[in-house]
């Protein structure tokens, strides 16, 4: 049987076969409930850097609800200098909690649900990096890429970064770029919008 393919310029994308991991299969990517998450960090030194976190959670193609704190890094990591770009600083996180006092919140609030991020692979790369580092297993087991499926379903855009996505698919929302909160809501709407645009497909 021939593969079933994605119209309107992704037809590389066949729902038979393995897709990269990054990339969810249509009928993953049509799961009606998933978070989205965004995380900043102090430095290149480290993933354990990561200084904030947040969390969207969808339902049947609403925002359903939201999960944000600063994380105060490990001594060693500590030393902020992506200052100028989230505007987080050793006095912002100097009472934060640290991933293992949240790691348990959070991981109730994925709830096993599939999650995205834009550019999967930092945000991934930091999740795996705080476990090893506290000793904990609260990787999600379905972690896709908003960047990358974007690329597959909305052919020609300029570039995909954040802004240029989601102003593309959700042209009203407001993005407030490098803030944790904002990133995840931009990338949750860039998901539900790629849902849409499925559906409108046939699948």
């Amino acid at each position: 049987m021939k593969p079933r393919t994605f119209k309107g310029g992704a037809t590389d994308w066949a729902s038979e076969g393995k897709p990269p991991s990054v990339i969810p299969t249509p009928a993953q990517l049509l799961v009606p409930s998933f978070v989205a998450v965004d995380f900043e960090t102090a430095n290149r030194a480290g993933a354990e850097s990561a200084c904030q976190i947040a969390l969207v959670s969808v339902v049947e193609g609403q925002i359903a609800g939201r999960y944000t704190t600063y994380l105060l890094p490990p001594e060693e990591y500590g030393h902020f200098e992506f200052t100028y770009l989230h505007g987080i600083d050793e006095e912002t996180v100097a009472n934060a909690p640290t991933w293992h006092e949240v790691a348990e919140d959070i991981a109730d609030f994925v709830d096993q649900r599939p999650v995205y991020a834009h550019n999967a692979s930092f945000d991934q790369g930091v999740w795996r990096a705080l476990d090893r580092y506290y000793q904990l297993e609260t990787m999600p087991p379905e972690f896709y890429c908003s960047y990358r499926t974007a690329q597959k379903l909305v052919p020609n855009l300029i570039n995909y970064k954040l802004p240029t996505v989601v102003h593309a698919l959700d042209p009203a929302f407001n993005l407030d770029h490098h803030q944790a909160d904002s990133d995840a809501e931009a990338c949750a709407r860039i998901i539900i919008a790629l849902q849409q645009k499925l559906k409108r497909l046939g699948y």
